[in-house]
């Protein structure tokens, strides 16, 4: 089993990483079928969470989740360490972006993990880049 996980001998992102695939991979399986669980992460405005939105968000989450996972493997990778930064950036800016400006999104149960993943995952990763990058 230890076989099939990313190394960690330059520290514990590469575990965050596949984390965070893992469950953007549920995420993005379940959004195909159901929309529940994205309603209440954008509980403000739950009425315009559509099955077309949720199949969106899915491909979005996908691609993200592809990405992460790419990266976790080959963290010394430049392209792939950018572009995982990009991930994050972009699921930073969307959920804050959600709450703060756009009023869709309301921190709970729901949302608070995008959140905090988002933010952990930019953070992290900005400022470990010259680590995993040497």
């Amino acid at each position: 089993m230890a076989s099939l996980l990313p190394s960690a001998q330059a520290g514990y992102l590469p575990y965050f990483l596949l984390l965070t695939t893992c469950a953007g991979t549920y995420n993005a399986i379940q959004n195909h079928f159901v929309i529940w669980q994205s309603k209440e992460v954008y509980s403000r405005k739950a009425d315009e969470m559509t099955f077309l939105a949720g199949r969106l968000f899915a491909a979005w989450t996908t691609l993200a989740s592809l990405i992460r996972g790419t990266a976790a493997y080959n963290i010394h990778d430049r392209v792939a360490y950018d572009l995982v930064i990009a991930t994050y950036a972009l699921a930073t800016w969307h959920f804050t972006s959600e709450w703060l400006i756009f009023g869709s999104v309301k921190p709970n149960r729901g949302s608070i993990g995008a959140i905090i993943v988002g933010w952990v995952g930019l953070t992290w990763t900005l400022t470990q880049r010259d680590h995993y990058l040497a």
